[in-house]
Protein backbone atom coordinates (compact mmCIF):
# COMPACT_ATOMS: atom_id res chain seq x y z
CA UNK A 1 0.00 0.00 0.00
CA UNK A 2 1.10 3.22 -1.11
CA UNK A 3 1.07 7.05 0.45
CA UNK A 4 0.50 9.33 -2.33
CA UNK A 5 1.30 12.81 -2.19
CA UNK A 6 -0.87 14.90 -4.91
CA UNK A 7 -0.82 18.21 -5.65
CA UNK A 8 -3.81 20.31 -7.48
CA UNK A 9 -6.10 17.48 -5.52
CA UNK A 10 -9.22 19.52 -5.39
CA UNK A 11 -10.49 19.17 -9.23
CA UNK A 12 -9.42 17.37 -12.80
CA UNK A 13 -6.82 15.23 -13.32
CA UNK A 14 -5.76 15.49 -9.48
CA UNK A 15 -9.05 14.53 -7.89
CA UNK A 16 -9.70 11.63 -10.50
CA UNK A 17 -6.02 10.19 -9.63
CA UNK A 18 -6.63 10.54 -5.82
CA UNK A 19 -10.57 9.31 -5.78
CA UNK A 20 -8.97 6.03 -8.00
CA UNK A 21 -6.00 5.20 -5.65
CA UNK A 22 -8.34 5.74 -2.33
CA UNK A 23 -10.57 2.96 -4.14
CA UNK A 24 -7.80 1.23 -4.60
CA UNK A 25 -7.18 0.90 -0.56
CA UNK A 26 -4.05 3.51 -0.83
CA UNK A 27 -3.17 6.24 1.19
CA UNK A 28 -3.47 10.23 -0.17
CA UNK A 29 -2.33 13.40 0.90
CA UNK A 30 -4.08 15.80 -0.31
CA UNK A 31 -3.55 19.47 -1.32
CA UNK A 32 -5.05 22.22 -2.67
CA UNK A 33 -4.76 25.83 -2.32
CA UNK A 34 -8.46 25.65 -0.21
CA UNK A 35 -8.20 22.30 1.23
CA UNK A 36 -11.81 22.80 2.04
CA UNK A 37 -12.32 21.08 -1.53
CA UNK A 38 -10.90 17.96 -0.02
CA UNK A 39 -13.10 17.11 2.72
CA UNK A 40 -16.02 15.13 0.79
CA UNK A 41 -12.51 13.10 -0.28
CA UNK A 42 -11.24 12.74 3.48
CA UNK A 43 -14.38 11.82 4.73
CA UNK A 44 -15.44 9.25 2.54
CA UNK A 45 -12.17 7.56 3.20
CA UNK A 46 -11.82 7.58 6.86
CA UNK A 47 -8.03 7.07 8.29
CA UNK A 48 -7.05 6.42 4.73
CA UNK A 49 -6.54 10.35 3.54
CA UNK A 50 -5.85 13.81 4.82
CA UNK A 51 -6.08 17.24 3.03
CA UNK A 52 -3.28 19.98 3.33
CA UNK A 53 -3.06 23.62 1.97
CA UNK A 54 -0.37 24.28 -0.40
CA UNK A 55 0.27 27.02 -2.88
CA UNK A 56 2.95 25.45 -4.59
CA UNK A 57 4.72 28.27 -5.70
CA UNK A 58 5.92 28.96 -2.40
CA UNK A 59 8.93 26.31 -1.65
CA UNK A 60 8.34 26.94 2.01
CA UNK A 61 4.85 25.62 2.09
CA UNK A 62 6.39 22.84 0.19
CA UNK A 63 8.39 21.67 2.64
CA UNK A 64 5.97 22.19 5.50
CA UNK A 65 3.28 20.20 3.51
CA UNK A 66 5.50 16.99 3.90
CA UNK A 67 6.42 17.37 7.26
CA UNK A 68 2.85 17.95 8.12
CA UNK A 69 2.01 14.49 6.46
CA UNK A 70 4.82 13.04 8.36
CA UNK A 71 3.67 13.99 11.64
CA UNK A 72 0.42 13.03 11.19
CA UNK A 73 1.96 8.96 9.52
CA UNK A 74 1.43 9.73 6.40
CA UNK A 75 4.98 9.52 4.50
CA UNK A 76 4.49 9.78 0.80
CA UNK A 77 6.10 6.93 -1.49
CA UNK A 78 4.28 8.29 -4.15
CA UNK A 79 4.44 12.05 -5.22
CA UNK A 80 2.09 12.95 -8.08
CA UNK A 81 3.02 17.38 -9.05
CA UNK A 82 -0.22 17.65 -11.02
CA UNK A 83 -0.62 21.57 -9.81
CA UNK A 84 -1.02 23.45 -13.02
CA UNK A 85 -3.23 25.85 -15.55
CA UNK A 86 -2.58 26.77 -18.57
CA UNK A 87 -1.97 30.32 -19.97
CA UNK A 88 -2.86 31.10 -23.56
CA UNK A 89 -2.51 33.57 -25.99
CA UNK A 90 0.27 35.28 -27.89
CA UNK A 91 3.41 35.41 -26.49
CA UNK A 92 3.89 39.38 -27.08
CA UNK A 93 0.23 40.23 -25.55
CA UNK A 94 1.44 38.37 -22.08
CA UNK A 95 1.49 40.61 -18.89
CA UNK A 96 4.85 40.12 -17.61
CA UNK A 97 2.81 38.70 -13.86
CA UNK A 98 1.14 36.41 -16.00
CA UNK A 99 4.44 35.08 -17.35
CA UNK A 100 5.82 35.00 -13.76
CA UNK A 101 2.65 33.58 -12.07
CA UNK A 102 3.15 30.61 -15.45
CA UNK A 103 6.56 29.62 -14.52
CA UNK A 104 6.18 29.67 -10.64
CA UNK A 105 2.94 27.18 -11.16
CA UNK A 106 3.70 25.10 -13.40
CA UNK A 107 7.57 24.47 -13.73
CA UNK A 108 9.06 25.89 -10.23
CA UNK A 109 6.07 24.08 -8.09
CA UNK A 110 7.59 20.84 -9.49
CA UNK A 111 10.90 21.75 -8.13
CA UNK A 112 9.97 22.61 -5.16
CA UNK A 113 7.96 19.22 -4.11
CA UNK A 114 10.78 17.14 -5.95
CA UNK A 115 13.12 18.59 -3.51
CA UNK A 116 11.08 18.04 -0.53
CA UNK A 117 10.05 14.59 -1.01
CA UNK A 118 13.06 13.21 -2.37
CA UNK A 119 15.09 12.73 1.14
CA UNK A 120 12.05 10.72 2.18
CA UNK A 121 12.38 8.74 -0.97
CA UNK A 122 16.28 8.15 -0.84
CA UNK A 123 15.56 6.85 3.02
CA UNK A 124 13.10 4.90 2.17
CA UNK A 125 14.70 3.27 -0.36
CA UNK A 126 12.66 3.75 -3.46
CA UNK A 127 9.70 5.29 -4.53
CA UNK A 128 7.83 7.23 -7.81
CA UNK A 129 7.89 10.61 -9.02
CA UNK A 130 5.01 11.17 -11.66
CA UNK A 131 5.01 14.69 -13.43
CA UNK A 132 2.02 15.70 -14.31
CA UNK A 133 3.13 17.45 -18.15
CA UNK A 134 1.47 17.43 -21.77
CA UNK A 135 1.44 16.61 -25.43
CA UNK A 136 2.26 20.17 -25.27
CA UNK A 137 5.37 19.10 -23.70
CA UNK A 138 7.02 17.50 -26.58
CA UNK A 139 5.45 20.00 -29.44
CA UNK A 140 4.66 23.64 -29.78
CA UNK A 141 1.43 25.45 -30.45
CA UNK A 142 0.86 28.42 -31.42
CA UNK A 143 -1.08 30.73 -28.91
CA UNK A 144 0.33 28.66 -26.08
CA UNK A 145 3.72 29.65 -25.98
CA UNK A 146 4.11 30.06 -22.30
CA UNK A 147 2.60 26.80 -21.37
CA UNK A 148 4.39 24.91 -23.91
CA UNK A 149 7.90 26.34 -22.13
CA UNK A 150 6.25 25.45 -18.90
CA UNK A 151 5.82 21.29 -19.82
CA UNK A 152 9.10 21.59 -22.55
CA UNK A 153 10.85 22.41 -19.33
CA UNK A 154 9.39 19.95 -17.26
CA UNK A 155 9.23 17.09 -19.75
CA UNK A 156 13.41 18.00 -19.84
CA UNK A 157 13.60 18.04 -15.86
CA UNK A 158 11.75 14.73 -15.46
CA UNK A 159 14.00 13.02 -17.85
CA UNK A 160 17.39 13.81 -15.98
CA UNK A 161 16.19 13.89 -12.57
CA UNK A 162 15.14 10.35 -13.38
CA UNK A 163 19.04 9.77 -14.45
CA UNK A 164 19.88 11.49 -10.85
CA UNK A 165 17.88 9.14 -8.43
CA UNK A 166 17.67 6.00 -10.15
CA UNK A 167 20.30 4.73 -7.88
CA UNK A 168 18.07 4.86 -4.84
CA UNK A 169 15.40 2.90 -6.82
CA UNK A 170 13.54 5.79 -7.37
CA UNK A 171 11.16 6.17 -10.54
CA UNK A 172 10.55 9.78 -12.46
CA UNK A 173 7.92 9.63 -15.03
CA UNK A 174 6.74 12.21 -17.26
CA UNK A 175 3.15 11.83 -17.66
CA UNK A 176 2.15 13.51 -20.82
CA UNK A 177 -1.69 13.53 -21.87
CA UNK A 178 -3.46 14.86 -24.54
CA UNK A 179 -6.96 16.22 -24.05
CA UNK A 180 -8.87 14.80 -21.60
CA UNK A 181 -12.23 16.46 -19.70
CA UNK A 182 -11.44 18.67 -17.09
CA UNK A 183 -12.21 22.01 -16.76
CA UNK A 184 -8.79 22.50 -18.71
CA UNK A 185 -10.24 24.86 -20.98
CA UNK A 186 -12.51 26.57 -18.90
CA UNK A 187 -12.57 27.89 -14.97
CA UNK A 188 -9.16 27.02 -15.09
CA UNK A 189 -7.69 28.61 -18.27
CA UNK A 190 -6.08 31.91 -17.96
CA UNK A 191 -6.52 34.03 -20.87
CA UNK A 192 -4.03 37.05 -22.33
CA UNK A 193 -6.53 40.13 -22.34
CA UNK A 194 -6.45 40.25 -25.86
CA UNK A 195 -7.75 36.94 -25.99
CA UNK A 196 -9.78 37.28 -23.26
CA UNK A 197 -11.81 40.08 -24.66
CA UNK A 198 -10.97 39.37 -28.37
CA UNK A 199 -9.05 42.66 -28.76
CA UNK A 200 -10.42 43.69 -32.71
CA UNK A 201 -7.21 45.73 -32.31
CA UNK A 202 -4.71 43.14 -31.57
CA UNK A 203 -2.78 41.93 -34.22
CA UNK A 204 -3.33 38.55 -33.21
CA UNK A 205 -7.19 38.74 -33.46
CA UNK A 206 -7.55 35.95 -36.01
CA UNK A 207 -5.56 33.72 -33.81
CA UNK A 208 -7.51 34.99 -30.82
CA UNK A 209 -10.62 34.48 -32.56
CA UNK A 210 -9.71 30.84 -33.44
CA UNK A 211 -8.41 29.96 -29.91
CA UNK A 212 -11.30 31.22 -28.47
CA UNK A 213 -13.83 29.34 -30.52
CA UNK A 214 -12.14 26.52 -30.04
CA UNK A 215 -11.26 26.31 -26.59
CA UNK A 216 -15.67 26.66 -26.20
CA UNK A 217 -15.61 23.78 -28.14
CA UNK A 218 -13.37 21.39 -26.07
CA UNK A 219 -14.69 22.67 -22.29
CA UNK A 220 -16.59 19.81 -21.29
CA UNK A 221 -16.31 18.00 -24.38
CA UNK A 222 -12.54 16.17 -24.36
CA UNK A 223 -12.71 12.79 -25.09
CA UNK A 224 -10.59 11.39 -22.23
CA UNK A 225 -11.73 9.94 -18.90
CA UNK A 226 -9.09 11.73 -16.27
CA UNK A 227 -9.71 8.48 -14.13
CA UNK A 228 -7.91 6.36 -17.06
CA UNK A 229 -4.77 8.44 -15.90
CA UNK A 230 -5.41 7.59 -12.05
CA UNK A 231 -5.53 4.01 -13.43
CA UNK A 232 -2.38 3.73 -15.21
CA UNK A 233 -0.43 5.56 -12.55
CA UNK A 234 -1.90 3.03 -9.84
CA UNK A 235 -0.86 0.35 -12.37
CA UNK A 236 2.61 1.44 -12.46
CA UNK A 237 2.77 1.72 -8.52
CA UNK A 238 1.09 -1.71 -8.09
CA UNK A 239 4.15 -3.41 -10.32
CA UNK A 240 6.94 -1.43 -8.96
CA UNK A 241 7.74 0.29 -12.11
CA UNK A 242 7.41 3.46 -14.35
CA UNK A 243 8.27 4.21 -17.47
CA UNK A 244 10.18 7.82 -18.28
CA UNK A 245 7.64 8.90 -20.31
CA UNK A 246 4.29 8.27 -20.55
CA UNK A 247 1.56 9.23 -23.75
CA UNK A 248 -1.93 9.25 -22.47
CA UNK A 249 -5.01 9.37 -24.64
CA UNK A 250 -5.72 8.59 -28.22
CA UNK A 251 -4.88 11.73 -29.14
CA UNK A 252 -2.03 12.38 -27.81
CA UNK A 253 -1.01 9.28 -29.56
CA UNK A 254 -2.13 10.75 -32.63
CA UNK A 255 -0.29 14.18 -32.56
CA UNK A 256 3.33 12.07 -31.52
CA UNK A 257 3.08 9.86 -34.36
CA UNK A 258 1.94 13.04 -36.70
CA UNK A 259 5.45 15.36 -35.47
CA UNK A 260 7.54 12.60 -33.85
CA UNK A 261 8.74 11.51 -37.56
CA UNK A 262 11.40 13.24 -40.09
CA UNK A 263 9.27 13.58 -42.68
CA UNK A 264 7.05 15.33 -40.66
CA UNK A 265 9.59 18.25 -39.73
CA UNK A 266 11.12 19.56 -42.66
CA UNK A 267 11.96 22.26 -40.90
CA UNK A 268 14.49 19.94 -39.36
CA UNK A 269 18.13 19.72 -40.27
CA UNK A 270 21.49 18.37 -39.28
CA UNK A 271 24.47 19.47 -39.73
CA UNK A 272 27.65 17.45 -38.98
CA UNK A 273 31.40 18.56 -37.19
CA UNK A 274 32.76 18.18 -40.62
CA UNK A 275 30.24 19.95 -42.65
CA UNK A 276 30.49 23.31 -44.34
CA UNK A 277 27.30 22.33 -45.99
CA UNK A 278 24.33 25.29 -45.59
CA UNK A 279 21.30 25.26 -44.00
CA UNK A 280 18.82 25.02 -47.01
CA UNK A 281 15.20 26.38 -47.23
CA UNK A 282 12.27 24.43 -46.82
CA UNK A 283 11.97 22.64 -49.99
CA UNK A 284 15.73 21.75 -50.95
CA UNK A 285 16.08 25.16 -52.80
Amino acid sequence: MATWLITGASRGIGRAIAQVVLEAGHRAILTARRPGTLQDLVAAHPGKAIALPLDVRERTQAFAVVEEAQRRGFSPTVLVNNAGYGLVGALEELPPDAIEKQIQTNLLGVVWLCQAVLPLLRAQGGGFIFNISSIAGYFGFKGTTLYNATKFAVTGLSEALAQEVAPWNIFVCNVAPGPYRTDWAGASLEKAPALEKLDPDSPYYELHALMAERYAQMDGQQPGDPAHIGRVLLHCVEMGWAPKHLILGDEARQTWEKYVSLRQWPELQFIGHAEDSPVRPVGGA
